[in-house]
């Protein structure tokens, strides 16, 4: 039988089932389902397992091609909705009893009645696509392979479903990894979640047949946790203390330069002044972080940052933009703004923000920061430099892969050094613009390396081998 990849998108599906935007796993799952060599793949099946059940299913290429769309991704969502809320169908009463959380009840009750059309017309405000029968995949053989982009803990049931899958029919799993802060540090993660996912990948690893990570970091990291935990093969007992720490190979996925949209380096600057001026930003000047509110984002060190530059700093200092939802043990950071009424109007968090208003935020400020105590790779990073802003950022864990040269960076453990960096490129206009020119050089003569198709084929090849 011709081999397959079956790409499982069970947490995007999960993910756009209750959020409109997407956070660093979601995006990356986008962009990698979307590179050309995933979608001119012909051995290539998008599929995602259904809750309280050990069923997988395919998912509509039509929605995926709309969530991708910028202009349309509103329908897209609309339409995994939809499919998610259908998916319930093919639950056993058991173990979707098993399975269930209360936020599950609106799709449950959906899907049970039938009425995904009535969900993915509420969500799209258009009539709805006629729905036809989820397609399942009922002869699953060695020659499979399932590519889990990253979320594997997306349903309690999840991994244990797939073991059994793994059981039954011999397909391999690919795992991409895009670090293991839950694991090793439970203390950033919300309570109720960081146990799952530890929980979830240590009963994972052992039917992991390759590892793709994000970065060299992030590959030496699950090394060394596989190798300590004696995560190998079901059946081998912990390697001993002179033996390789995890037979499993571990590929570093070569991760792609994009800015967001269909045509963002082009983008009209009237459409951007129109959204600009939404956030109150048409006039101003301002300094753009992007990510989760929550701990390991260092955002207290920027707000410190931004309040001494603010007394010191001979120049006027631009405001500073939080783009992100707010995160696990993000209430210190909430009340210190709040309590100095958002530094006296100097910084502005907007947690609801489109892909389309983020490109224009991209586009339109002085320079990004990424100051994280620790990253696995680094997305912003990458999204800034590839709208040609340039971008401060920590040199921790998988960051500087991220940016490479292009990028300025300081010890996230200093905090006068990003303090310094920042008022360099303020007090120095002409210098961020030399970075600018260069960014702008850098990416038209590197077209190459813009994208995601090497990413894309990555995955492939490591499926088809």
């Amino acid at each position: 039988m011709p081999k397959r990849l079956l790409f499982d998108i069970s947490g995007l599906l999960g993910w756009y089932a209750y959020f409109p935007n997407p956070s660093g796993i979601q995006r990356v799952t986008e962009h990698l389902l979307s590179s050309k060599a995933i979608q001119q793949s012909t051995r290539t099946e998008f599929v995602a397992r259904a809750i309280g059940s050990d069923v997988l299913y395919v998912v509509d290429r039509e929605a995926l091609h709309d969530l991708c769309d910028i202009e349309r991704r509103p329908l897209g969502i609309a339409k995994l909705r939809a499919i998610f809320a259908q998916s319930m169908r093919l639950a056993s009463p058991g173990r979707l009893r098993r399975e269930f959380r209360y936020f599950h009840l609106p799709y449950a009750i959906a899907g049970t009645l039938g009425l995904e059309a009535l969900i993915e017309g509420l969500f799209s405000r258009q009539i709805p696509t006629r729905r036809t029968a989820l397609r399942t995949l009922p002869a699953l053989t060695a020659s499979d392979t399932l590519f889990n982009p990253g979320d594997f803990w997306c349903h309690d049931g999840y991994v244990e479903s797939i073991i059994e899958v793994k059981r039954r029919t011999g397909m391999r799993v690919v795992q991409l990894v895009h670090d293991l802060f839950a694991v090793e540090r439970p203390d950033w993660a919300h309570p109720g979640f960081g146990h799952v996912i530890t929980g979830q990948f240590e009963r994972l690893a052992p039917y992991v047949d390759r590892w793709l990570a994000t970065s060299k970091f992030v590959r030496s990291t699950l090394s060394d946790y596989l190798g300590t935990h004696g995560l190998g093969a079901p059946g081998l007992g912990a390697p001993g203390r002179h033996e390789r720490p995890h037979a499993r190979p571990i590929d570093v996925l070569p991760m792609g330069w994009q800015a967001l949209g269909n045509s963002s380096r082009n983008a009209g600057v009237e459409g951007d002044q129109r959204i600009l001026g939404k956030y109150g930003l048409s006039a101003r000047k301002y300094i753009l972080h992007v990510g989760t509110v929550e701990p390991r984002k260092n955002l207290m060190s920027l707000i410190e940052a931004m309040s001494d530059l603010h007394r010191q700093n001979s120049k006027p200092v631009p405001c500073c933009v939080l783009v992100g939802r707010e995160g696990w043990r993000s209430e210190g950071i909430r009340r210190r703004l709040e309590s100095t009424r958002f530094e006296d109007g100097r910084i502005l968090w907007l947690k609801n923000v489109s892909d389309g208003e983020l490109a224009a935020l991209y586009r339109g400020a002085q320079f990004a920061v990424v100051p994280s105590t620790i990253e696995g790779w680094g997305l912003p990073i990458r999204e800034s430099l590839a709208h040609g802003l340039p971008c401060i950022a920590s040199r921790a864990g998988g960051m500087e892969e991220s940016g490479q040269d292009l990028a300025a960076y300081f010890d996230p453990a200093d905090a006068d050094g990003l303090k310094a960096a920042m008022a360099h490129w303020i007090n120095d206009e002409a210098e961020l613009q030399r970075v600018r020119t260069r960014l702008e050089i850098h990416f038209r003569s590197e077209a190459a390396s813009l994208g995601w198709d090497a990413a894309g084929a990555a995955v492939l090849r490591v499926a088809f081998e």
